[in-house]
């Protein structure tokens, strides 16, 4: 008897993946943990990055070489190709990773939802994304058999704002990154000119404006007052719009204060949380927040937004702070300084938190959702 085929789509991975394609790596490597009676192909477009998938037994790499490019060609490539293709491998449902579906597809489908900031915040979210976003993703949720979130915040939001596909959003919560999880563990013991941590696309969604000045705030008092203070380190690629951001930036990594890392891959990014006193991640808006959970694992005290799904992740284990509020990031940072106390509690706190988020549970809750839809069908 022929098994279920689920049809993946990975097509958002790129050769640097972040965010999204981190956790459409993870989640494939937790559905292929275990057999759970059904087979899958995963369309991607770079297949290099999910070597362990290879031979497989029950999944196969389908590489789409023709979705490769901006999104208007990403967005014709799923509307006019996909649906060929999920009929000629057979499809019984196609999962979208990533916001769209086919309008027209040939079988039941399934759609992840990461976060609904192109709505919430939408002067964060650059064109054509934003447009991308707007025509494509509200039929792909009203065709769509279920609506998948990874956090119990974007789910909240995909009720609210799409009351007619409520009735069938699904929360499964994403995990701890395996890549830190598998890093030897942390001396507990940092240097005391250890530097404030940033982790993250430098973009308008990650409030760094809003951070920087408040930094600045935290140095400048510091100084009147004959106190040091740690420098911060900013680790993550350029992104949109950040011509402003570079301006604030020019004099504080002049005089030594900021240091820019740009991308790292995950042995330098980790050596980062190693050499790092605290992480600040006071984001606008995330769809979930793994660095909070990396930073965890690395034995540091977090700062995040108190709202959202970063609110949400962190749980009691992080300080947490109004992200719209600058003075209040300025006081949230001379605490982590000041309050060693806080900082051991964090620290502890944290270390059972990341525990609890696990990609096991994710891959259950998935297939849960995938068995569902094919009793209907």
């Amino acid at each position: 008897m022929r098994r279920p085929l689920i049809v993946l789509d990975a097509l958002l991975l790129r050769p640097h993946p972040t965010g999204v394609g981190r956790a459409i790596i993870e989640w494939t490597r937790a559905l292929a943990a275990e057999d759970h009676g059904l087979d899958f192909a995963v369309l991607c477009t770079h297949a290099e990055l999910l070597p362990d998938l290879q031979d497989r037994p029950g999944w196969q790499l389908v590489p789409c070489p023709g979705a490769v490019g901006g999104m208007l060609r990403k967005a014709a490539w799923t509307q006019f190709v996909m649906p060929g293709t999920l009929r000629r491998l057979g499809a019984d449902l196609m999962h979208s990773l990533q916001f769209v579906a086919p309008l027209v597809p040939p079988c039941p489908t399934v759609v992840t939802v990461h976060d609904l900031g192109y709505l919430r915040f939408p002067e964060t979210i650059e064109e054509p994304r934003r447009t991308y976003y707007r025509t494509l993703v509200p039929p792909s949720l009203r065709r769509a058999g279920a609506v998948v979130c990874n956090s119990a915040a974007t789910a909240d939001d995909v009720r609210q704002r799409f009351p007619a596909v409520a009735q069938r959003v699904d929360v499964t919560p994403f995990g701890t990154p395996s890549w830190v999880q598998e890093q030897p563990p942390v001396e507990s013991h940092r240097a005391p000119d250890a530097p404030f941590l940033f982790v993250g696309t430098l973009e308008p969604r990650k409030n760094l404006e809003r951070l920087l000045m408040a930094y600045q705030d935290f140095t400048q008092s510091r100084e009147k007052r004959g106190l040091s203070a740690p420098r911060l380190v900013l680790v993550g690629g350029r992104g949109w719009k950040d011509s402003r951001l570079r301006d604030i930036l020019a004099s504080l990594t002049e005089s030594g204060q900021v240091i820019v890392k740009d991308y790292c891959g995950p042995q330098e990014l980790w050596e980062q949380y190693k050499l790092a006193r605290a992480l600040l991640f006071p984001s606008l808006h995330e769809g979930f927040g793994f660095p909070i959970l990396e930073a965890m694992v690395a034995g540091l005290p977090v700062l995040t937004s108190d709202d959202g799904a970063m609110a949400e992740v962190a749980g009691d284990a992080a300080l947490k702070v109004d992200s719209h509020d600058q003075q209040a990031l300025t006081a949230c940072m001379e605490r982590l300084v000041d309050e060693p106390s806080l900082c051991e509690d964090l620290v502890k706190r944290g270390q059972q938190r990341w525990m609890s988020w696990t990609w096991a549970k994710t891959a259950r809750s998935t297939v849960e959702i995938y068995r569902r839809l094919l009793a209907r069908s």
